[in-house]
């Protein structure tokens, strides 16, 4: 148990840095844009954060093709859950929105999607037990 968490948290490591940057380019970007509502340069300021996003997901894919076989298995069964479970959620809402329904914001897709491949990791550990 004790080396399983040892491999895993070796995954993370890398992550780590790319999570600091982007938490500080979100705060930058959140504190810039509120003190500069009326400038040309708010849509680039907007998409700071996005730089250590895509370091991050790189690094994400980096861990995922370190794994074997079983945890690729799970981890595409799970992204194959959330993509199904949000794809009807957004469907549903976008409908509900014709009745009048107030419409969810899109930046909550994909925390939507991430919890609910958490959930589909979850799942799929323990089914293979």
């Amino acid at each position: 148990m004790k080396d399983r968490l040892r491999y895993r948290f070796s995954l993370l490591r890398p992550l780590f840095i790319p999570l600091i940057f982007y938490i500080g380019a979100l705060v930058f970007s959140m504190n810039w844009l509120s003190a500069n509502l009326d400038s040309g340069w708010r849509y680039a300021v907007a998409l700071i954060p996005m730089l250590p996003g895509i370091w991050m997901a790189l690094g994400v894919m980096r861990a995922i093709s370190r794994l074997d076989e079983m945890e690729r298995r799970i981890l595409l069964e799970a992204a194959a859950i959330s993509f199904a479970i949000t794809l009807l959620l957004m469907l549903s809402l976008g409908l509900l929105g014709i009745a009048g329904i107030p419409q969810l914001n899109g930046i909550y897709i994909a925390g939507i999607m991430a919890f609910l491949w958490f959930v589909g990791k979850l799942w799929g550990n323990w089914k293979t037990r």
